[in-house]
Formats: structure tokens, sequence, C-alpha cells
């Protein structure tokens, strides 16, 4: 067929009429393009690709039943996009209860300040104590008295007096009704100066604190203000509360949005802020093939494909929608979890997981906006198989059609 062209080309000859100079050359162009057509038809499968097909995609899936296939697939529908935002949005403070406040009970390693007033005429304390201490004829001032191990401190005249547990209004009734018998008229008051027993460790890189509980009730957002806030931006932001065994986390935008959420803390829990960007990558048939960031509270697909700059008309294959994740095999749904686990993998086990949506379906436009897009998932939008068909014809006619137009303005 080239050489056939090519001597066809020859054949015009120096005199022929303008007229039919243009046929030959329309006809050649004609024949030019079926030519190209037919040598480069086999060769579409090797034009460049944003990416597999909706058919590999989904092969990757479907191996033998005597083999764990490479990757999970799993078709979204209403359970399995309902069980995923459950999941997500299950973690919560208030599921801990409530804390309480501090009634400023006494514990081991607490520092207490004592002052004792006797009337005149003193009696017992008519003197000044010590170089440690202060006081006149009626007022003495006891050095601080730190809580020992044994739940004791030590009162000039009357001994150890245990006060674990006891509120500082207590140990003062206490303290005066030992005095009576020695003292004149004598009058009490116990302040807690150091409550290094009731507190919450408040974590932060760069910056971390032990505040002290007190009556007034200290809640999770006075944590993190006692630690300075955030450094970085909020929607970065996560809040960690441990308590005992058990740990939730929650984005700081939702504690703040959220008054049932910033619960009262308790003695020995422990505030951890956790900065950690999130991102998701989006690739195909989409507007743009780039990282994209999100808020740590979360992004449902429908959020992630209108950041991605949507499906492009020409390109996408609205049936091949896909999420490529690690997920733990806890998240796979029950009847696809058995066979990972009859091969020894356990709950925390990271299984390739891949998502389809079927956008060409009405109801996915409902899971969508349930389905959680979550950290370094990647959002994969496959071409529609025209759409390659489309673009060998334009690498194909392209140059044609240029030179065609080229000749056309020559001829004219």
């Amino acid at each position: 067929m080239i050489l056939y062209l090519a001597f066809g080309m020859c054949q015009l000859s120096s005199d022929a009429s303008v007229g039919e100079m243009v046929f030959e050359m329309i006809f050649l162009r004609n024949m030019t393009v079926l030519a190209v057509s037919l040598g480069m038809l086999s060769a579409c499968s090797l034009l460049p690709s944003s990416g597999p097909s909706t058919g590999k995609v989904v092969a990757l899936g479907q191996r033998s039943e005597a083999n764990i296939p490479d990757v999970e697939l799993v078709d979204v529908n209403a359970d399995v996009a309902t069980s995923l935002y459950q999941a997500q949005v299950g973690p919560s403070f208030a599921q801990l209860g409530e804390g309480y406040a501090s009634v400023g009970a006494i514990d081991v390693g607490d520092v207490l300040d004592i002052t004792i007033w006797e009337a005149p005429p003193a009696v017992l304390f008519g003197g000044a104590l010590s170089s440690t201490g202060s006081g006149n004829a009626q007022q003495t001032k006891l050095p601080e008295q730190m809580v020992s191990s044994s739940g004791t401190i030590s009162v000039p005249f009357i001994g150890d007096v245990s006060v674990l547990g006891k509120t500082p209004v207590q140990v003062q009734n206490i303290i005066k009704g030992r005095l009576k018998k020695m003292a004149n008229q004598p009058q009490v008051m116990v302040r807690m100066v150091q409550n290094n027993a009731a507190n919450v460790s408040v974590i932060r890189a760069g910056n971390s604190v032990r505040m002290p509980l007190t009556a007034a009730g200290e809640r999770v957002l006075d944590a993190v203000a006692a630690v300075g806030g955030s450094t970085a931006n909020v929607q970065d932001t996560n809040v960690q509360l441990t308590r005992g065994n058990v740990v939730r986390t929650i984005a700081l935008e939702d504690l703040v949005a959220h008054p049932r959420q910033n619960i009262l803390l308790r003695r020995g829990d422990v505030v951890t802020m956790i900065t950690n960007p999130s991102t998701f990558t989006s690739m195909g048939a989409v507007g743009h093939t780039q990282q994209i960031g999100f808020s740590v509270k979360g992004l449902s697909l429908a959020e992630a494909v209108g950041r991605m700059g949507g499906l492009q008309d020409y390109r996408a294959d609205a049936r091949g929608v896909f999420v490529f994740r690690y997920a733990p095999l806890s998240e796979l749904p029950p009847e696809k979890q058995s066979k990972w686990v009859e091969k020894g993998y356990g709950d925390r086990a990271e299984i390739p997981v891949v998502y389809r949506l079927n956008l060409a379906d009405a109801n996915s436009m409902f899971w969508m906006q349930r389905f959680p897009v979550k950290d370094k998932d990647v959002v994969y939008v496959s071409n529609a198989p025209m759409a390659e068909v489309r673009k060998f014809l334009s690498f194909v006619f392209s140059p044609v059609v240029s030179g065609a137009n080229s000749i056309n303005n020559l001829v004219n």
C-alpha cells in the first residue's frame, strides 16, 4: 500500500491541469489516511494511558478460589458504605463517660499550707516557732507539709495526723479538735498549695504539662488550652484521650464544634495532641492528577471527586471509580474476612483493598456521600473503552488533517 502511494505521487505529471492535481491530491490523502489507520490499528494498545482499564482493575480481585487474590475487590453498596461510615464516626469521648470535678481529696505527695490562730492570752503558740516558720503571739504559720507515703503530716504538739483521702476542711477540723485541750480557742486553716496527685498529663510536640484537677472541673479543652493549643492548623490536629486501657481520638474541629465531646477529665487521664495532615491522591480520567489535603475530621468520596475536578466527560468510565487502600482485616465485610483468616492473617493485618463504585447506578450518588476517604488513599477513575479509540484517532488524524489543510491552502 505504501509503495502504491509513493508510485502515485510520482505519476503527478508536471503538465497536468490544476483540477487533475487537486483530484489526485485528495485521492492520495484519503488513501494515506486508510493506510496509516490500517497500519497502526494493531498498535492502539501501545498508546500512552493514564492507568489501567476497569477490567484490569477488577481482574486483580478475581483469582482462583484455591489462592488468595493479591487484592481484595469490594463493590461499594449501601451496606458497605454504611459500615465504613459508622466505623469512622464511632470513636467518641462521650463514650468514655463523664469524669468528675476534683473534690479536693488529699493524696500522697500533695503539699499543704497550715496556719493556726490562738486567742490571747496565747498559751501554746505564744512565741515564734523558728526560722522556718513565722508567727506572733496569736498566729502561727507552719512550714509547708508534704503528705508522706503513709498519708500523714506532722503538726507541732499533736504529732502525726492522717490526711489521706480527706479534704482540707476535714483536716483543719481534726487539727482544731486536737488542739482545743491545749490551746486557747484555736482556729485552723488548711490550704492545698500543690496538687501533685489529682492531675492530667497533656502532651504536645514541644510542650507537655501536668495539669492539676480542681473543684472547678477541668475538661478536655481546658487541657488543650493548658498546653498552649495547637501549633498547626486546626484542621490537621487530632486530640487523643487515654483513660486506663481505652484510647479515643477525634478531630480538634469536632471537639470544638460538639460540646458533648468536651467531657470532664479524671485523675490519670492523658490528653495528646497529634498533628498529622491527611492527604489522598487523585489519578486517572479526572481534572488533575495530584495530591490533595483534607481535614482530619474526614472527607466523603463525593467531596473527594469534587476536589479532583470531577470526571472528564470524554475519558472517564463512570462504572470504574476505584479507591485503593491498605485496610485492616476488620474493615472488610464479614464474608470476605474468612479466607484471609484461614491463611493466618490477624485482625490487625493490613490487606490491599480496592473499593469499586459504579456511578452509572443512581444509588451510588447516595453511597459516595457516606463512603469515607482516608489518609493516603488513591482515588482512581479508569478510562472509558471508547476513550482509547478517540485517543488513537486523534493521534492518527491530527498530522494527516494538518497536512491536508496545508495542501488545500496551497491549491487555493
